[in-house]
C-alpha cells in the first residue's frame, strides 16, 4: 500500500513537471521560429506562379510540394534574408537543415547551394548522390574543393523522406526520420568564410545540369539557435534509451512495480518522496536561464537518476526496444499495469487489470479483534492499534547490508532476532529495501575500424590537371572504452586529368632589324615575330597583331660617287674621288687587263708545265677563270691540281709517278708469297712466287713440308692453272 501511494504521488509530480516543460519549451520554440527559422521556398519567392515549378501534394497537406523542371528560372533567396542567414550561420557555427523530399530513383541532385561571389563560383552545396548512395557536403576553402560524404543514406528511392542535416561546430550528422544515419567530424569550419555580398542561395539548383534536384521538395528550412534534439522532438521523435538513459519526456512513464518477494519493503517515506532536490522557485529560475528544453531535461534527469534506475524494469517493458502492441496492459492516470496486476485507486477502491480492461471493486473490510479500532491515513479498513511495546522481544535492527549490485537496481537487507522467552514478537524479522547505482555499462573495449572508402569526388577542375578525393570514417566500429583509434589516413587524394585547357597564343620577341637595303638616300628595314610563346592550342585564341614591322633606314643624302655606276670590272676595286672621278684597281686573279676591261688568263699557256705531259701531250684544261689538270694517266699516281691565277699555277704543279704494286702493297700475292716487280711497261707489272716451304701459283700458297714443289694438300687455283696446285 505504501509503494502504491508513493507511485501515485510520484506519477502526479512527474506529470506536472513534464507538462510545465512542454509548455515552456513550446513557448520558447515558437519565439525562436519567428526569428531563427527560415522557410527557404518562401524567402525565395517560390510559389504556384514560379515558371517551371509544378505544385504537388506532399505529406504536409498545409503547404505545397514542388517539382522543378526549369531550373534556370528558380529564384534565389532574397538578399536581405541571405545576409541574416549568413550572419546566423557564423554566430551559431553552422546550421540545421530540415526538409521533406522524394528524390527520383538513383538520381543526383543539389538540395541547397550558396553560389558566388562570381558567376560560376560556389561556396558550399549539399548534394544527395543517389548513384553512390551518399549525402555529399562540398565546400571550397582557399580555392580548394573539399568533399565530405555520408554513406548508405538511401534517399534517392522515390519514397518520401523526412531529412534533418546538422552542420554545427565540428559535427556533420544526417537524420532520416528519427534515426541517425551517419556522422562525420569536420576538419575545418568552412562556415566562417561564407560571404553574403554578391552571393545567391538556391534550393534544388545545381552547378551543372546533371546536379539539379530531380524530385519533390517540401518544407525546406534553415534552423538556428535550436538543438537538433529539439528539432527532432518537434517532428515527433523520442530520444532512445541507448543514447540518453536518463532523458525523460512527456511520453515517458515513471513507475515502481512491487516485486514478488515475501520480505517486507520499507524505507523512510520522506526520502523516497523527495526525488528532486530543487524547489519550485529554483526550477522557475532554471526555466528562465536555460536556453532549451534539452538542457533542462538533462539537468533534471541527473538529479532524478536514482528514480529512473529504480524504474528499470518498467522501462525495459515500455522502452524503445520493446512494444506493448501485443501485450494486454491497462492504463490509468498516466500509469501502465500488466495483466492481472492489482492496485489501490483510493482508500477504499481496488482495481485489477484483466485482458486490457480495468475492473474496480470496493474493498470489503474484515472484522477487527479489538474494542477501539483506529483508522490510519490512506487505509480503508480500521485496524487495531498496537501499544508501544509492539517491538517488545525484538533486538535492535542490524545495519543495512551492502547493495546486491554495483550498477543498476538491487536490494539491501537488515534483520533482527526475537527473544521468545519475553514475547511472541509480532512483525517481520527481515526487511528489504531497494538500492540503485548508475546505469550499468554493457559496452566492451573495442578498437576502432575504418569504414569503406567513399566514392571518389568529382574532379576539382573542368580542364587540365586537378584532384579527386575520397574519405573513410573510423566508425566500423567506433573506438570505445579505451580502444585504439584507427591507424592511417581518413582521406586520399589523387590527380585527375580533364581535357586540356585552351591556351591562347602569345607573341614571341621581335627579331633584330634586317640590314638596310641602301647605305644612303633612305631605305626599308624590317623585323618579324612569331606567335609561339606559347602557340595557340586546344581551341585557344590566336595572337592579335602583325607578324612584321617595317621602318625607314639610312635616310641621309648620298654623296656624289663616281663608282655608283660600277664602271670597273666585277672584282676590281673602284676608287672614287671628291670631284666625282674614279679609277679602277688591278683585275681580279685569273684575269688580265686595266681593271676596267679584264680578260681571262690562260694558266695552261702561261705555265706550260703546270700539268703532267705524256708523249708531249698537254693535260691542262683552261677555265674562265682558272684551270685544272686531268687525272694522272694509267699506271701513274699523283695529284690533280686546280685553281685561279698564275701564283696558284706556279705553286701547285701536277706530279705523276709510275705505280709499283709490290712497293705500294697493292698486289694480290698470297701472304706466304713474294711479289716481284717486272717493270712499268711489262704486262703484268709483277709476278707472285711462293716462298720456300710453300708451293702454289703465288696467289694461293700451301705448305710444302717435303720441299718437292707440290703442296701437302691440293689447292684450288685459278681456272686452267693447275701448276704447282694439284700434285
Amino acid at each position: 500500500l505504501l509503494i502504491g501511494v508513493m507511485l501515485k504521488r510520484r506519477g502526479s509530480l512527474w506529470l506536472a513537471v513534464l507538462i510545465t516543460l512542454w509548455v515552456s519549451s513550446n513557448a520558447q520554440d515558437g519565439d525562436k521560429e519567428e526569428e531563427t527559422t527560415f522557410d527557404l521556398l518562401q524567402v525565395s519567392n517560390i510559389n504556384r506562379k514560379t515558371v517551371g515549378a509544378k505544385v504537388f501534394r506532399g505529406p504536409d497537406p498545409t503547404v505545397p510540394a514542388y517539382r522543378f523542371i526549369r531550373f534556370d528560372h528558380i529564384p534565389p533567396c532574397k538578399p536581405e534574408k541571405l545576409k541574416k542567414i549568413v550572419k546566423l550561420i557564423r554566430q551559431n557555427e553552422g546550421f540545421v537543415l530540415s526538409a521533406t523530399l522524394r528524390q527520383d530513383r538513383r538520381s543526383r541532385g543539389t538540395i541547397l547551394a550558396l553560389e558566388g561571389p562570381g558567376i560560376s563560383e560556389r561556396q558550399f552545396e549539399i548534394i544527395s548522390n543517389g548513384r553512390a548512395n551518399t549525402l555529399d557536403l562540398i565546400y571550397w576553402v582557399d580555392g580548394f574543393q573539399n568533399v565530405i560524404s555520408l554513406e548508405d543514406v538511401d534517399l534517392a528511392d522515390s519514397q518520401w523522406k523526412n531529412l534533418t542535416v546538422q552542420i554545427t561546430g565540428e559535427n556533420y550528422n544526417l537524420y532520416v526520420g528519427c534515426d541517425l544515419i551517419d556522422s562525420f567530424i569536420l576538419e575545418e569550419p568552412f562556415y566562417e568564410q561564407l560571404k553574403a555580398e554578391s552571393s545567391r542561395l538556391y534550393v534544388a539548383k545545381g552547378s551543372t545540369r546533371e546536379n539539379h534536384f530531380r524530385g519533390l521538395l517540401q518544407n525546406v528550412q534553415l534552423i538556428f539557435d535550436t538543438s537538433v534534439e529539439d528539432v527532432l522532438r518537434k517532428k515527433g521523435c523520442q530520444r532512445s534509451q541507448s543514447t540518453e538513459v536518463n532523458t525523460i519526456n512527456e511520453s515517458t512513464e515513471i513507475l515502481h512495480l512491487s516485486p514478488a518477494v515475501t520480505t517486507e519493503y520499507v524505507g523512510e517515506k520522506p526520502e523516497k518522496a523527495e526525488f528532486c532536490d530543487r524547489s519550485c522557485e529554483e526550477l522557475g529560475s532554471m526555466f528562465t536561464e536555460l536556453t532549451g528544453l534539452r538542457i533542462v531535461v538533462n539537468n533534471l534527469a541527473d538529479n532524478l537518476q536514482k528514480v529512473s534506475e529504480e524504474n528499470q524494469i518498467m522501462w525495459e517493458l515500455i522502452g524503445p526496444n520493446k512494444t506493448l502492441k501485443n501485450q494486454p496492459v491497462c492504463w490509468q492516470d498516466g500509469r501502465v499495469f500488466a495483466d492481472n496486476e492489482s492496485w489501490i485507486v483510493d482508500s477504499c477502491t481496488k482495481c485489477i487489470c484483466q485482458d486490457s480492461k480495468i475492473v474496480c471493486n470496493q474493498i470489503t473490510c474484515p472484522a477487527v479483534s479489538c474494542a477501539d479500532p483506529a483508522f490510519v491515513e490512506g487505509e480503508c479498513c480500521p485496524v487495531c492499534s498496537h501499544s508501544d511495546d509492539s517491538e517488545e522481544g525484538w533486538s535492535p535492527w542490524s545495519d543495512w547490508t551492502k547493495c546486491s549490485v554495483t550498477c543498476g537496481s538491487g536490494t539491501q537487507m537488515r534483520g533482527r532476532s526475537c527473544d521468545v522467552t519475553r514475547s511472541a514478537c509480532t512483525g517481520p524479522h527481515i526487511q528489504t529495501r531497494m538500492c540503485s547505482f548508475k546505469k550499468c555499462d554493457h559496452r566492451i573495449r573495442q578498437d576502432g575500424g575504418w569504414s569503406h572508402w567513399s566514392p571518389w569526388s568529382s574532379c576539382s577542375v573542368t580542364c587540365g590537371v586537378g584532384n579527386i578525393t575520397r574519405i573513410r570514417l573510423c566508425n566500423s566500429p567506433i573506438p570505445q572504452m579505451g580502444g585504439k583509434n584507427c591507424v592511417g589516413n581518413g582521406r586520399e587524394t589523387e590527380k585527375c586529368e580533364k581535357v586540356p585547357c585552351p591556351v591562347n597564343g602569345q607573341w614571341g620577341p621581335w627579331s633584330p632589324w634586317s640590314a638596310c637595303a641602301v647605305t644612303c638616300g633612305g631605305g626599308i628595314r624590317e623585323r618579324s615575330r612569331i606567335c609561339n610563346s606559347p602557340e595557340p592550342q586546344y581551341g585557344g585564341k590566336p595572337c592579335v597583331g602583325d607578324t612584321k614591322q617595317h621602318d625607314m633606314c639610312n635616310k641621309k643624302d648620298c654623296p656624289i660617287d663616281g663608282c655608283l655606276s660600277n664602271p670597273c670590272f666585277p672584282g676590281a676595286e673602284c676608287n672614287s674621288y671628291p670631284d666625282g672621278s674614279w679609277s679602277c684597281g688591278a683585275c681580279p686573279a685569273g684575269y688580265l687587263g686595266n681593271g676596267t676591261i679584264c680578260e681571262d688568263l690562260d694558266e695552261c699557256i702561261a705555265v706550260s708545265d703546270v700539268c703532267f705531259k705524256v708523249n708531249q701531250v698537254h693535260r691542262c684544261v683552261n677555265t674562265n677563270p682558272g684551270f685544272h689538270c686531268l687525272p694522272c694517266p694509267p699506271r701513274y699516281k699523283g695529284s690533280q691540281p686546280y685553281g685561279v691565277g698564275l701564283e696558284v699555277a706556279k705553286k701547285e704543279k701536277q706530279v705523276c709517278e709510275p705505280e709499283n704494286p709490290c712497293k705500294d702493297k697493292t698486289h694480290s700475292c698470297h701472304k706466304s708469297a713474294e711479289c716481284i716487280y717486272l717493270g712499268h711497261f711489262s704486262d703484268p707489272m709483277y709476278k707472285c712466287e711462293c716462298r720456300t716451304g710453300y708451293a702454289g701459283d703465288g696467289r694461293i700458297c700451301g705448305e710444302d713440308s717435303d720441299l718437292d714443289g707440290w703442296p701437302n694438300n691440293n689447292l684450288v687455283c685459278a681456272a686452267n692453272a693447275t701448276y704447282h696446285c694439284v700434285k
